[in-house]
This record gives C-alpha cells, structure tokens and sequence, in this order.
C-alpha cells in the first residue's frame, strides 16, 4: 500500500496559517486589508489582551451576501483575482484566498456583514462561525453596513504557537507599528485602535498625509518635513523626507509605500541613504513616508504569502528618478543648522573666589600672554601654509589636466619639489587675494542680505572674520547673525571635494617588473569574467593564467603598488553588487580617510589671514555645510536666540517686557 495520502483540510491550513499567521499583528493585518479592499472609510480595531484573547475589527466597507458569507472561509476563495492573467496585474491588497482559512484553522471567528444596494429597501444582515476551520453556525442577525469579524482564543488549538507569542506591551507594539503604517498608506480612511477598551492611536481620515504623519509622529516632525514628487513614464513619486538635521538611528522610521501597499526594502532604503550624499552622519537615517505608483505589471507582489516583499521591473530608472526628486528637495532648504535657545544647556557652574593681585603682576602676566598669543599663529603658519597649497596644487593639477590632455604624470603634490608647489598655489591665489585679506570687509548691504536669504546659501566671500576660540571654532557674523565654523570640517570639506574631482586617465599605467597573479574561486572566476569590461574601465586589465587564476602586467596610477591585490579582490565584490560605479566613487572612502587626516586639527592657532582664506574658499564647494562624514561645518546663531538668551525678548509666560 503507498505512503503517500493527501492532507486534510484542517491540517493544510494549520499548515498555511503557520506562513500567514505568526502572531495577533498577522491576524489584524489580514483583516484591515480585507477591509480596506471592501472600500471602507472608517475601520476600527478593538484588542483584548493585545488580541491574544480578543481581535475585532469593524468597517462600513461593501459588505457580503449570504452566498459570499459561507465561501469566504473555504481555501484559495477569493474575489479579487479569476485567472492567471489576473496574478500580474493585482489592484487590491489581498488576492491569495488564504487568510481567512487559515485564522479559522487557529481560532474561533465569528463574521457579521451586510451588503446594501441601492435597489434593497430592506436590507438583510448574515453571519457565520468558525472553528477549528469547520462552520458551526450560520444565520441571520441585525444588519449594520459593513463587516464586522471577531476572532476570539488565537492559537487554541496550537499551543506551542501560543506559548511562543511575546509579552503583551511587545503583541500591541507589533499591531501598533502596522496599524501606524497603514494609516501613512491611506490617510483618507479614518483608522482607530483599541485596546482593553484604551484608545492607543486615532487617524483622522481627512486625506491629508502630512496630518497622519503628525498623528503618528508629532506635530513638531511633521511641520519639519519637506515635500518631493516627480514622475516619468513608468513612475510616480510623492511623499515627505526629513532635512539632513533631523535624523533617527534606525531605518524603521523609511516608509514605504507601493501601489498603497505598505512594504519593507532594503535596496530602495539604501537608495533613499544615497541620495542625501555625505549630508547624512554615519549611522543616522533619514525620516521618510514615500509612495511609489506604478503599472501593477511592473512590480510582483506574489513573492512570501506576508505580501510585504515585492520584486520590482525597471529599478535602475526608480533609483535615478528617486535619487533626483530627493536631491531637489534638499536644495530648496538651508543646510546651515539653527541654534535655538532651548538647545542650550543650563550649565551651574561651581563660584568662585576672585582675589585681586598685585599691579606689577598683572601688568607682567599680561605682557606675557600677549606675547604667547602672538607666537602662536606665527609657529602655526607652516603647516597650515602647506596643507592649503597641497590643496591648491591638486586643484591647479586637475585644472591643468582638464585643458592639457597630453600631461603624462598623474603623480600627487607630495612628489612636487617645494618650489613647484608654491609655484602652482600661486597660480590658484591671485596676488590680489592676500592683499584683499588685510583689510577689513564691511558687512553685507540690506539688498545683498536679502538676496542671500533667498538663495538660501551663505555668501562666504561677505562674511566679516571675528576671531577664533579654543584653537577650534572660527566666528564669522553677518547682518542676521553670526556662525561658528569648525575649521577642522571646513578643511576636511575642502580638501575632499578637490581629490573627489581629480579624474585621471587610467590608460596611464605603471609597468610591473613582476605581473602578479590572482586565484580566484570557480563562483568568483564567473563574477570576474562577467565583469572584465568594468575592470578596463577602471584601468584594470585582467589575463587569463589558467583555470582559476589571472594575471596583472600593469596597474593604473590612481592606485599605489602595495593596494593593488587587495583592491583587485574587493573589486569582484563590489563591483557586483554596484556594477556602474566611477573610479572617484571607488575610492571615495579611502578619500575620505586622507582628507581628514591632512586637515587642520583642533587646538590649531590660526591668524587672521588663514581664517579668512578657508572662510571664503569655502565658497566654491559643492556642499560647505556638511564634512564628508555628514557632520556640519556651520552653526548659525540669529538674532532672535540672541535676543532670547539675554533676555530681550521674552516669552509671553514669563512675563517681563522687552528692553
């Protein structure tokens, strides 16, 4: 006699329930959907012990007949798709038909709903038990419009998955996570959440995104917010992404939402962290709700019965028309953070006894200090001189290149002779500039202020040099306040951004005495023949040396002989994940690294010439505001803190009057 007998109905959707429903938020889950695809405007969920005990949700969606009622729990019945052409062009949130069966495998359901025409004068409610995926009762009871579904004693019959389930703060914490995001992906439904008869969160339904985003987050968030949209032929982009400023540590606060469904991606994360370039500090994610519309054909929903993993067409064109809406929308903010006066801490600060001195002592610790003070931008000097002409020889390199295509040396500063390095700084560095330095700049006229403020962009080259504190921070003011510069990131900046331009030509190669040899595994020789044309690309010209093995005559400039087997290894991983990738974008980290290294460091004492020199070079960078790590050069202080601080101005509870 064969081995092989087909399952059970029961025991099948035991089974299925294990993929669909792994806790109370599944079940909710499943449930909201249903209603939201039955076209309902206020759905709420009612929870009992976190809907361990009890999991109710009430809509006034369409409704079901008495025909529909009896099938609903039947596996694979479904009236969102028919056929298999339906499977590649799905509207609705639900489609598979195993919902419903598989939380009445698991727990006793009781559905009530009616369906009301506009031909029925009476209208006629029906409802319909489940346990144990058998129907125990069935009838007719008090119509209301809509569906109401009640799920009592969840894993009665599993005990194993129920004493798996978390605490109870932990069940409500997972059902109110997805209840939140719903609400982002429809806020013209009206969603309200309950539990142990406490209202735990209530949208408004009024269709307003913003003002869900308020109601899951707060106000004060969501007035921070700035607005992105764009569109092409296969896409349409909309929603709200944070400014650079305000960041959170993980990427749960990246919402996304695709044809309304609510989905987890990590490769569109990642595109959305990218986009916002070096303005993001390590570690910090942005704040995002963003809705992606498309044909239904191009994206496959039908990948893990959660349905909350997709398989998208055309990512390539997604990624670029993403990254442009993001980029576009942080131009239109300033980057310059804004301190406020309740970001200043209260600092108590111990007394102290002040004893008066002798005048001959004072007078002699007076002229001592000056004369310290003095010295101490004279020492500095040097090596501030020459970092700043190591920066301004690459950039005068990289000019000279752009306009001599027969240069052949791709050499750095460090291999110039002192003499060509001033030489070439000086080519940089009109005679005039220094000159202009001596003298004082007076303050921006009211028309050039205003102007600035529109274009939302410090005018470096105005800003009136004040001084310099702890050997750190540069202070520059401007008619509407003034701006504390950390002359280490403003270096960094600097220094970055002219190695990130510097392009050579990779067919420039260094010949080796001894090629070197690369092995490689079966898996990792198919990923290296695959990408040969990249390699080339990057001046990289691999030979084969055998069945696992390749071989390298010569090895291209932009890198130095001691890193070129290591880069050739992590080139096949990289490469494969990013096969598009620039050589400055190759060697963006190690960039990185070398400009912070070679920048001016703390407690580093500057003149007046050299403050004012990387204050206004500071005016042709691409990005001034942030260091390559994300970390801002500029803290502004207006006039308003100021006043503020010193109590000019008051708030209205504090009373007092303005001075």
């Amino acid at each position: 006699m064969g081995k092989i007998k087909q399952m059970s109905e029961a025991l099948a959707n035991q089974i299925a329930a294990g993929e669909v429903v792994e806790r109370p938020a599944s079940v909710v889950k499943e449930l909201v959907e249903n209603a939201i695809d039955a076209n309902s405007t206020e759905i709420m969920i009612e929870l009992l012990d976190a809907g361990i005990q009890r999991i109710r949700v009430v809509d006034n969606g369409d409704g079901m007949d008495e025909t529909d009622i009896q099938l609903a729990f039947l596996p694979h019945a479904t009236s969102k798709i028919y056929t298999v052409h339906d499977l590649f062009s799905i509207h609705s949130l639900g489609f598979r038909g195993e919902a419903l069966a598989s939380i009445g495998s698991v727990a006793k359901v009781r559905m009530e709903s009616t369906q009301i025409d506009d031909s029925d004068t009476e209208p006629k409610g029906c409802f319909v038990e489940v346990s144990g995926s058998k129907i125990t009762d069935q009838g007719i009871t008090k119509p209301r419009k809509g569906t109401t579904i009640t799920v009592d004693s969840l894993f009665y019959n599993t005990p194993a998955r129920l004493k798996h389930l978390s605490s109870i703060k932990t069940e409500l914490r997972h059902i109110l996570n997805f209840v939140q995001d719903i609400a982002l992906s429809y806020p013209a439904i009206r969603f309200t959440l309950l539990n142990d008869n406490n209202k735990i969160f209530t949208s408004f339904g009024s269709g307003n995104l913003k003002q869900t985003i308020a109601n899951v987050y707060q106000p004060v968030l969501a007035r921070q917010l700035i607005e992105i949209s764009a569109r092409d032929n296969d896409f349409e982009i909309s929603g709200y992404i944070s400014p650079p400023q305000l960041t959170r540590t993980s990427k749960q606060y990246i919402h996304w939402i695709v044809n309304g469904r609510t989905i987890k991606s990590f490769a569109l994360s990642n595109i959305l962290v990218r986009a916002y370039g070096r303005q993001l500090m390590i570690g910090r994610f942005p704040v995002a709700v963003i809705k992606i519309d498309l044909d239904p054909r191009l994206v496959d929903v039908n990948v893990h019965p959660t349905k909350q993993t997709i398989r998208l067409s055309k990512e390539d064109e997604l990624a670029t028309l993403l990254t442009d809406a993001v980029q576009q929308a942080l131009k239109s903010i300033n980057p310059v953070p804004t301190v406020e006066i309740e970001d200043i801490p209260k600092v108590k600060r111990p007394e102290m006894k002040v004893e008066e001195l002798p005048l001959n002592f004072r007078q002699s610790t007076s002229s001592s200090t000056v004369d310290e003070t003095t010295k101490k931008p004279n020492v500095a000097n040097s090596r501030y001189d020459g970092l700043m002409e190591q920066v301004a020889a690459v950039e005068s390199s990289i000019a000279d290149r752009q306009n001599n295509s027969e240069i052949q040396s791709t050499e750095y500063t460090e291999k110039l002779t002192e003499d060509q390095v001033h030489e070439e700084s000086q080519k940089l560095a009109p005679e005039s500039t220094v000159e202009s330095y001596q003298s004082t700049e007076p303050l921006l006229e009211q028309e050039e202020v205003e102007q600035s403020v529109k274009d939302d962009r410090l005018d470096f080259k105005h800003l009136r040099y004040v001084g310099q504190i702890h050997g750190t921070y540069l202070i520059a003011e401007s008619e509407i306040g003034f701006y504390l510069i950390d002359q280490h990131a403003a270096q960094e900046r600097l220094r970055y951004e002219a190695f990130m331009r510097y392009d050579p030509d990779v067919l420039i190669q260094q010949q080796l005495l001894f090629p070197i040899v690369f092995t490689f595994s079966q898996a990792e020789v198919l990923q290296v023949e695959q990408m040969k044309a990249s390699f080339e690309r990057l001046g990289i010209f691999l030979e084969s040396f055998g069945p696992v093995s390749y071989q390298l005559e010569s090895y291209p400039n932009w890198l130095l002989q001691d890193e070129v087997e290591q880069s050739v290894y992590d080139l096949v991983h990289l490469l494969t994940a990013q096969p598009n990738l620039t050589i400055a974008q190759i060697k963006e980290e190690s960039i990185i690294m070398k400009s912070c290294r070679g920048a001016i460091k703390a407690n580093h004492y500057l003149d007046a010439v050299q403050a004012k020199a990387l204050i206004e070079s500071m005016a042709d960078l691409d990005d001034p505001y942030h260091c390559p790590h994300g970390r801002p050069v500029f803290v502004e202080f207006n006039q308003t803190t100021l006043e503020k601080l010193f109590k000019r101005i008051q708030d209205p509870h504090e009373g007092g009057h303005q001075r």
